[in-house]
């Protein structure tokens, strides 16, 4: 697990490497409030149990910024645990539903969405707001989470120095450029960007040196 020092230290930021392909899963709170969001339960569900515990928070939301099972491994369990709604865009519930990729021949335990994300919605979180950017081109209903002033979790759409792969169902390379181009770009260059995989990174950094984005 990472913990983040954040500009705001009231906002808890943890990252865990969670599943079958170390999927980044995060939890981010609102120290003050104890009010806890879970951002794509990767699997591992002990591990991710353990951590939640750890904090001393209460999960308020279950985000899923797609629908892949690399994503989603531990939404059940965790959704049976805290009672936290399972959050995710409408294109994309039918693979929590199935529970099996059959590209990756992985099985999950299947889950349902509780409410649908959307472009535009905001969620509060403590004295917080996370904020919706519908970024299709990953799946069909990939999203961003935006908490603004402070970071933005991209999910697979974006990543240090590449963006997420296009050949999966429901995957547009367009759609996938423009999803970076006209909504994570109009994000200030200094805000952080925390991916699916691997390091976080900056919008203005990805604005210059990405390769993808040239």
């Amino acid at each position: 697990m990472i913990e983040y020092k954040m500009p705001d230290e009231n906002l808890l930021l943890q990252r865990l490497e969670l599943g079958q392909i170390y999927t980044n899963c995060y939890l981010v709170a609102d120290k003050e409030t104890k009010e806890l969001a879970v951002v794509d339960p990767a699997g591992d569900f002990e591990v991710l149990q353990a951590a939640i515990d750890q904090t001393g928070c209460e999960v308020k939301y279950i985000f899923n910024t797609h629908g892949h099972w690399d994503h989603v491994g531990a939404n059940a369990q965790l959704h049976k645990y805290t009672g936290a709604p399972i959050l995710i865009h409408k294109y994309d519930e039918p693979m929590l539903k199935q529970g099996y990729d059959r590209f990756f021949q992985v099985r999950t335990e299947p889950s349902a969405a509780d409410e649908f994300l959307e472009e535009g919605q905001t969620w509060p979180l403590g004295r917080y707001n996370i904020e919706v950017l519908y970024t299709p081109g990953h799946t069909k209903g990939g999203v961003s989470l935006v908490i603004p002033g402070q970071l933005v979790f991209s999910g697979d759409t974006l990543f240090q120095l590449s963006v997420g792969r296009t050949d999966l169902p429901g995957g547009s390379f367009d759609e996938l450029l423009d999803s970076i181009r006209n909504k994570l770009f109009k994000l200030p260059d200094d805000m952080p960007v925390f991916s699916g995989h691997g390091a976080h990174t900056y919008i203005g950094e990805e604005k210059q040196y990405n390769p993808f984005l040239k």
